[in-house]
């Protein structure tokens, strides 16, 4: 199940762990432990950006509150790029 978390991460635009859970048909519970099982792992980091933010504004679902207030952001790591390769 983390390598399908992994994928779905790397596949979308912004994260939303609510859809993530409805895709892979799993709970939230679920999707958000293994959010940070795969952070413990190394295969993601989170990181608080401000003014930072690679993605574009118009389809970013934070884009009223930029520059407001920090928006975390998943990355997928070298070690997950491995994963996701195999």
């Amino acid at each position: 199940m983390l390598k399908e978390l992994l994928v779905e991460i790397k596949n979308s635009n912004y994260i939303s762990k609510s859809n993530i859970a409805i895709k892979l048909n799993k709970p939230v519970e679920l999707i958000e432990d293994g959010f940070q099982q795969l952070i413990r792992m190394g295969y993601i980091s989170e990181e608080d950006n401000l003014n930072s933010c690679n993605s574009y504004c118009g389809s970013c679902p934070y884009a009223k509150t930029c520059n407001k207030m920090p928006v975390k952001t998943m990355k997928i790591t070298e070690k997950g790029e491995k994963l996701l390769a195999n």
